[in-house]
């Protein structure tokens, strides 16, 4: 029982990869899958979500929360997942948005230049030129996208378990290190696992509901006693209270409400 979260550079072999292991361990293998599922959810058009995770940021995303909206969407929606247990997540961030839960497997996958240039020519038909020009675009995006949303550099192997980088390995070595990482202990889900997993999924929810209304909020949630952060002038406590406590008591899973008003 594991969940594995492959962060993959693009044109990398990351999807090949992934769908190899999640066959050798019968696991479900996830990807656009969490975009429908959030689209149906929240009733957002699927282009517009995939917008929000494939696309830099611009400055009016800055200001307008657009993106960090549908961004909430799409953790809630992979949470509803991960709570299944025994999946692979491929897409970009699954350790960010998996992040709280532990003992996920958490895996980086990239490959040499010359390794994506020859992937990119023969799947997008372009010059060698042209290709190293399309990865130099994606990567930078990918950067920007990453800084923004939780200040780190996606390449940064500090926050994966295990970085494989295809061109010195093969795809079925990296398979073969993922099996053998995956069934390590640290990597089993436990009853701890799961409590967080509950825990993080509602308070995805939540966020996600809020959002619509308060789009800077921060939730937290322990044993489904809900706790949400919001900058907003002392004097406006009682009345957001109210207002939050309206939105939420009725919420599938949600025991409590409680509101930290934080001052200006």
């Amino acid at each position: 029982m594991s969940i594995i979260a492959i962060a993959r550079a693009s044109y990398s072999h990351g999807k090949k990869i992934a769908e190899k292991v999640a066959q050798e361990l019968n696991y479900e293998c996830i990807s656009e899958e969490v975009i429908s599922l959030a689209s149906q959810q929240f009733d957002i058009p699927e282009n517009w979500l995939r917008q929000a995770v494939e696309n830099a940021l611009t400055l009016r995303d800055r200001f307008s929360y657009g993106k960090k909206k549908y961004v909430a969407y799409i953790r809630s929606a992979l949470l509803d997942f991960a709570a299944r247990d025994n999946v692979v997540y491929h897409a970009l961030a699954g350790h960010f948005l998996l992040e709280g839960i532990p003992n996920v497997l958490r895996v980086m996958i990239s490959a040499t230049i010359d390794e994506r240039v020859k992937e990119i020519m023969q799947r997008e038909d372009v010059s060698k030129k042209e290709a190293e020009k399309l990865i130099e675009k994606f990567d930078k995006e990918r950067k920007k996208w990453a800084m923004y949303f939780h200040g780190k550099d996606p390449w940064d192997l500090s926050m994966y378990d295990l970085g494989i980088v295809i061109g010195r390995l093969t795809i079925d070595d990296a398979v073969e290190k993922i099996l053998t990482t995956v069934r390590l202990p640290s990597f089993q889900i436990n009853a701890e696992t799961l409590r967080t997993l509950r825990d993080e999924g509602l308070g995805a929810k939540v966020k996600s509901d809020l959002m619509n209304f308060y789009a800077d909020v921060e939730v937290s949630v322990k044993d489904g006693i809900v706790t949400v952060h919001i900058k907003r002038n002392l004097e406006q406590e009682e009345a957001l209270t109210d207002d939050i406590r309206s939105i939420l008591m009725e919420m599938p899973g949600v025991k409590e409400v409680y509101v930290n008003v934080i001052p200006l």
